[in-house]
């Protein structure tokens, strides 16, 4: 076998077109992945399971004339990614024992694809966390500032593809946890529309449906064709939106003209402002948008975002706390303290005292929040808002600080529950999180409980050559909408040609 030299300058559409016209070999491609991956891991820290050899075996498989993907190779993120015979460890000790038993729909499309899977990516424990930082498996690293946060929870699956060792990457996005690695690492991620891929068989949806599944890619028509090959609800989901009908990928070919585009400046909560380098992003891309010839308008998005915050973390936990449930009997035991991040456990802890009222009340609010959202949205074909509020931070940065665990062991220590039992009491506590969490990422959490479609672009780069992508909102199923002028905008500015000096 040799080393296809090219590899690192296709994207996954131009390595499947190599293969099928047999100007590159399968083999030569995956030795090639293989390699780079390699290297870049033992720099970098983004896979947890290698699984070169399950990918050697798949191309025995490959259909090279219906499969769009055929031999590019791709990392699943160790979350939401079912593959019998290999672990799902979702960045915790408590399961890294544990081997699944089945596939789960997403994975067999990604399979279908064509797609070589090589191994899984790297996450925050659970997904719960915006950087990429787990204790079990230590910090995952930006290619374009390895002292710097990939973001999270898709950070492993953004690290690779960034550091281009794969074209495209498994993604999911619980509150931004797409968007958030694509803004950090200069990679284009599309969250779709709630609805638009199944968490079949396990699952009918995640989170109360904030969580929606995809991938991180270097370029526009690579997602395109594998949402096109992804998209489908199956029998028994929650969410089925099949009555959109049309290919993304033929969308992309003629650029739509006087698109109205929104134009969000406004920091919703006090302490989330957008820092000098973030706010030039959202001004280049505004500018952006006019100088392709679209309509342009500063837009005042309203909503109480420190409730909405209030409501999302009561529905979090809640599902934190079932999804204990369900691993205690899939692993056959509770876990033990030292095997679960402290901050996880005080999710767990956290979703044990809420009462059904309080589920009820907080899925009532969003739902609410989503309707007022997506009709003041209702006039614009886009809504420019932001995804990361500064250039990618230092690794550490964005954990809970030390004295933030000495509260939480002490409310666990001391069995202080029952303080949020109190509304005015657990109000007070919950509004004073939002800023702490969202002050990195202000405008994600929006978009998983409205379930719009929203897409993260890396049209900006600071002077020290980092990236800070800003993401467009598009009305419930606009996704080719959103693609469209997503391919106008790397038409200008060619993203993919820059790399990273890793």
């Amino acid at each position: 076998m040799t080393i296809f030299k090219e590899y690192h300058n296709y994207d996954g559409i131009g390595i499947a077109k190599l293969v099928k016209s047999k100007e590159v070999s399968v083999e030569d491609v995956l030795e090639t992945a293989i390699d780079s991956l390699t290297k870049n891991n033992s720099k970098l820290n983004f896979i947890t399971t290698e699984m070169y050899s399950f990918a050697k075996k798949s191309i025995k498989d490959l259909d090279l004339n219906n499969n769009p993907f055929a031999g590019v190779p791709m990392l699943l993120k160790d979350m939401d990614s079912s593959l019998a015979g290999f672990p799902m460890m979702q960045g915790s000790k408590y399961l890294k024992n544990t081997k699944q038993t089945f596939n789960n729909v997403l994975t067999d499309r990604f399979i279908s694809s064509g797609a070589l899977i090589c191994g899984k990516s790297a996450a925050p424990e659970y997904g719960l966390m915006i950087t990429t930082e787990p204790n079990e498996f230590g910090p995952t690293k930006n290619p374009w500032d390895t002292n710097r946060t990939t973001g999270g929870s898709s950070g492993g699956s953004a690290s690779a593809v960034a550091s281009r060792s794969v074209p495209i990457a498994h993604a999911s996005d619980g509150g931004g946890s797409i968007r958030i690695p694509a803004a950090c690492c200069g990679l284009v991620g599309l969250k779709p529309t709630r609805g638009r891929i199944s968490f079949a068989p396990s699952h009918g949806d995640k989170w109360g449906g904030f969580t929606h599944s995809g991938i991180v890619s270097r370029t526009v028509r690579d997602t395109a064709y594998m949402y096109d090959h992804i998209f489908g609800s199956e029998t028994g989901d929650p969410y089925k939106i099949n009555y959109i009908k049309g290919s993304l990928t033929s969308n992309l070919g003629t650029p739509e003209k006087n698109l109205k585009i929104g134009f969000v400046t406004k920091s919703f909560i006090e302490g989330t402002e957008l820092n000098s380098n973030a706010t030039k992003a959202m001004d280049f891309n505004a500018s952006a948008c006019e100088k392709l010839g679209h309509n342009v308008d500063e837009f005042n998005l309203n909503y109480d975002a420190i409730t909405l915050s209030r409501a999302f973390i009561i529905i979090l936990t809640s599902h934190v706390s079932q999804m204990f449930n369900e691993l205690k009997d899939n692993v056959g035991r509770p876990y033990k303290n030292n095997e679960v991040e402290l901050g996880t456990r005080m999710f767990d802890y956290l979703g044990k005292t809420f009462k059904g009222s309080d589920y009820t009340w907080a899925r009532y609010y969003t739902q609410k929040v989503a309707r007022d959202v997506e009709e003041q949205m209702q006039p614009y074909d886009a809504v420019i808002m932001p995804v990361i509020a500064t250039e990618p931070a230092e690794l550490g940065v964005i954990r809970p600080s030390k004295s933030d665990e000495l509260i939480n062991q002490m409310i666990m220590k001391l069995r202080l529950g029952w303080i949020f039992n109190i509304p005015t009491l657990r109000n007070k506590i919950l509004d004073g999180l939002a800023p702490k969490s969202l002050w990195f990422a202000p405008g994600c959490m929006l978009q998983n409980i409205t379930g719009q479609p929203a897409i993260s672009l890396p049209t900006y780069w600071t002077n020290n050559n980092l990236p800070i992508g800003v993401q467009y909102v598009g009305a419930y199923g606009s996704e080719a909408k959103l693609l469209n002028l997503a391919q106008q905008l790397e038409d200008e500015y060619k993203w993919n040609e820059k790399n990273p000096n890793i």
